[in-house]
């Protein structure tokens, strides 16, 4: 791949400015996020497709010459993707590289990362990085500043309205808990008093013991239901399931709609926490 870089980078450096300008993301909320404060005036290339995992997904043909394209790369911050694959790729580019967890309050994180890196999963932080997507973009395309500020204030009011429906549908449950593969809802977890209990332990495979101590807390707490990712082996939570009697519920957080799938989720959890 590396050896691809010099001549992608010649071929595509004549084709910047020929129709819409190109901002680069890595993930699909970011993509929802730059639309809403962008509407059309950008072409968005998604450097983690639809359906991959962020942990092990590799930077394509397509995507790398598009990456080049762009003027601004939206990156979340310390995804395996972004430090194993993107980050060597961006240096000594001319492209603005925006981590967007650099400006959130972070929470501890496991799966061997120091802080949890599924930052943007709550109604707040989409915000604050709608705010930074605008600040960014109406600095290198001022003439647009306006038409962003606009759609961010829209954002903003919608969210709002996401925030306090969240806060009042799950204020009330004496049920908190409830069980993941995949511990990708840590923020939203933290922001609504709720405990994330995940199957996945320290970004492996749950050991024997592991499981154990999950199937003992589902029976004492009464946990109701698990959520599996489709970027996920979801073995081990179907186990648990006929194990336990819980529910096993997909759901999506690197959705392309990020706010429908936060609704999702809140609606899931207020008819299963009790």
């Amino acid at each position: 791949m590396l050896f691809l870089l010099p001549a992608l980078f010649l071929l595509s450096g004549c084709r910047r400015g020929a129709e819409k300008e190109t901002v680069s993301v890595t993930i699909l909320p970011q993509k929802y996020l730059v639309e809403r404060v962008a509407g059309e005036l950008m072409d968005i290339n998604v450097l983690v497709p639809p359906g991959m995992n962020p942990a092990t997904c590799d930077l394509t043909t397509g995507v790398l010459k598009k990456l080049h394209d762009s003027r601004i790369c939206f990156t979340v911050g310390n995804l395996p993707f972004e430090t194993a694959q993107l980050y060597p790729v961006l240096q000594g580019t001319a492209i603005e590289v925006i981590r967007q967890a650099d400006g959130l309050e972070l929470m501890p994180g496991s799966c061997g990362h120091a802080a949890d890196p599924h930052v943007w999963f709550t109604p707040r932080n989409a915000v604050l990085m709608a705010e930074e997507i605008c600040r960014v973009l109406g600095k290198t395309y001022p003439g647009y500043r306006e038409r962003f500020a606009a759609n961010l204030e829209q954002l903003r009011r919608e969210f709002a309205g996401v925030d306090s429906l969240a806060a009042a549908a799950l204020a009330g449950k004496a049920q908190r808990s409830f069980l993941i593969y995949h511990p990708a809802l840590t923020y939203f977890a933290g922001a609504y008093g709720l405990e994330q209990l995940s199957i996945e332990e320290e970004g492996k495979e749950p050991s024997p013991g592991h499981l154990k101590k999950l199937v003992d807390r589902i029976r004492e707490q009464e946990i109701p239901l698990v959520f599996v990712q489709s970027q996920f082996d979801t073995q081990h939570a179907e186990s648990i399931a006929r194990e336990t009697g819980i529910r096993v519920v997909p759901i999506d957080p690197l959705s392309p709609d990020l706010k429908t799938e936060l609704l999702r989720v809140i609606r899931i959890l207020s008819e299963n926490l009790r």
